[in-house]
């Protein structure tokens, strides 16, 4: 059970028949909750054998890139929030790459583009991934990146059982994508995969092995080389962009809320948007709405509009850009905000004036260290670039940037685009409480919102706070209408209509949306783990 908001019995009973389809794994010492099981598995196999937490989840998003392609891989991005059990600090790593420095909106014009591309070549932000992993080693791992990534590499070159997710993404993205290397990795022979077919890479299997002895080997090895030819003519990436790239060490952002401090990844993501939304909902008694129902449906739904419209305004690259944190993040200013709530009417909302596909995973041990990762290629199978021999897909990240030139999240060069994603950690009284990430793009803010209050109002198991029903709000497709809000169908048909009544504008969709995000979190109390993986999609999660 999760505490209730007096940090003492549950608000609620924590397991209901019809909305947690199993009960939450537990352990003592350790527990690792992933997308899929094989990762999971490794990660615990490297915990059981004196690795600690941050060894395990390099070992775990390892084998991710190998059987989740299409949400995350080795060509992406990834940002972690840590909690150091030995100093009870939350240490935010950002493993962002930047655009490349003939990027711009001039060079856009002289290609003849009006907008951002969403797939190809020119998307592609130099991958921040595998530098990130070297930097979480060098700092608090103890096992050397070689042997870590061994059940990668092992799954990699003898193969995999393919999943019915993964075998829909190559067949949904197979239209878009004109590269002849993914088409012959993905689609090999020309046959799509069936679910349960033997998957091998063995180009990545090499690329894996190579990077164990060599952790450059993306930034001035042979990879990096191979990125930088298969960009020079279509892309906006050149061989110095790669070599001079850098993660950076810095501070997570947080707001109080009932007794509970949560932490998110700062700009250049959107884990302000998280922050933004709970300071809404603290101004309500959330508790004293039945979940799901319709009052409790459009307060969070009117408290996301609320925090959405900011976030599109003001989250940039703190480096180009002046975001202002502080000032979001201010109770009084939730105040005002919250003013324009109507409990009985769904509005639009700007934003305040101030004085994908991706994998989230949680690697947790007893004595309170909490690794919160979030590791991605944007959309499904990035840019759906693959350079020839290193069977790396490339991430689109830079399909997010803006061309407003007076947007702070402008198309320039060496720039980090505005991110979705997010990692979240919660302690009560410093001590870890929580570490919760999930997938979803757009959503990810709203899905952490929708959890947290879950856990944290309602007093849910987390395995339950993660399968009750969600809401995404915002357009999915270019065609989308910009207020509709996917809503899975388990919500009764009478909350529906009663929230079309109140002016929103309900898409039905399937009972386990995918697009909901699959979300994976682990709970500590009273020195007991529990781990929660999303039934939308192929996770586990796994403890001892």
């Amino acid at each position: 059970m999760s505490p209730g908001r007096d940090g003492g019995a549950p608000a609620r009973a924590s397991i209901q028949i019809g909305y947690a389809h199993r009960q939450a794994p537990m352990g003592r010492e350790a527990m690792v909750a992933s997308c899929h099981p094989l990762a999971s598995l490794a990660g615990v196999e490297t915990l059981r054998a004196g690795g600690n937490v941050v060894d395990a989840a390099i070992a775990t998003n390892g084998v991710l890139a190998v059987t989740q392609p299409n949400f995350c891989g080795v060509g992406g991005d990834l940002f972690c929030l840590y909690h150091e059990a030995a100093t009870g600090r939350v240490h935010f790593l950002n493993g962002a790459g930047r655009s490349g420095s003939r990027a711009g909106l001039d060079e856009l014009k002289r290609r003849g583009w009006t907008a951002m591309p969403q797939v190809g070549p020119g998307t592609v932000s130099v991958p921040g991934a595998t530098r990130a992993w070297s930097m979480l080693l060098e700092r608090f791992g103890t096992r050397p990146l070689k042997t870590l990534l061994e059940p990668a590499v092992h799954y990699a070159g003898d193969g995999f059982p393919i999943t019915d997710i993964v075998c829909q993404a190559i067949q949904m993205r197979f239209p878009l994508f004109d590269d002849p290397e993914w088409k012959r990795i993905f689609v090999p022979g020309g046959v799509f995969p069936k679910t349960g077919d033997l998957f091998r890479q063995p180009d990545l299997a090499r690329t894996l092995r190579e990077l164990g002895a060599e952790p450059d080997l993306f930034y001035r090895g042979r990879v990096g080389a191979a990125i930088a030819k298969r960009l020079e003519e279509d892309g906006f990436l050149v061989p110095d962009d790669l070599a001079s790239h850098a993660g950076e060490w810095g501070e997570p952002i947080s707001t109080t809320y009932r007794g509970y401090t949560v932490y998110e990844t700062p700009p250049p993501t959107q884990g302000i948007a998280t922050l933004l939304s709970l300071n809404l909902l603290e101004g309500f008694d959330v508790a004293s709405h039945t979940p799901q129902s319709v009052e409790h449906l459009h307060l969070l739904l009117e408290m996301t509009k609320l925090a959405y419209a900011d976030r599109d305004r003001w989250v940039a690259d703190p480096e180009h850009a002046r975001v202002p944190v502080g000032a979001m993040l201010a109770k009084d200013y939730a105040a005002n905000r919250r003013a324009e709530f109507d409990p009985d009417k769904a509005k639009m909302h700007a934003w305040g004036e101030l004085d994908g596909d991706t994998t989230g995973f949680v690697v947790a041990d007893g004595r309170g260290n909490i690794l919160s990762v979030i590791q991605s290629l944007y959309r499904g199978f990035g840019s759906g670039v693959v350079p020839p021999g290193t069977g790396v897909v490339l991430q689109n990240r830079g399909a997010y940037f803006n061309t407003n030139p007076d947007h702070p999240n402008c198309f320039a060069p060496r720039k980090r685009p505005f991110h979705t994603l997010i990692a979240c950690v919660v302690t009560r009284d410093g001590a870890p409480v929580m570490g919760l990430s999930n997938m979803g793009g757009d959503g990810q803010a709203m899905f952490h919102t929708q959890i947290l209050t879950n856990a944290l109002d309602f007093g849910m198991e987390i395995q339950e706070a993660i399968e009750r029903p969600r809401f995404m709000y915002g357009k999915i497709a270019a065609t989308d209408a910009p207020d509709g809000v996917r809503l899975e169908s388990r919500v009764s048909p009478e909350v529906r209509e009663a929230l079309v009544r109140r002016g929103h504008n309900i898409l039905p969709v399937s009972n386990w949306f995918t697009q909901a995000g699959h979300a994976h979190a682990v709970t500590l109390k009273d020195g007991t783990l529990r781990g929660g993986a999303d039934a939308r999609g192929d996770g586990a999660a796994m403890g001892y």
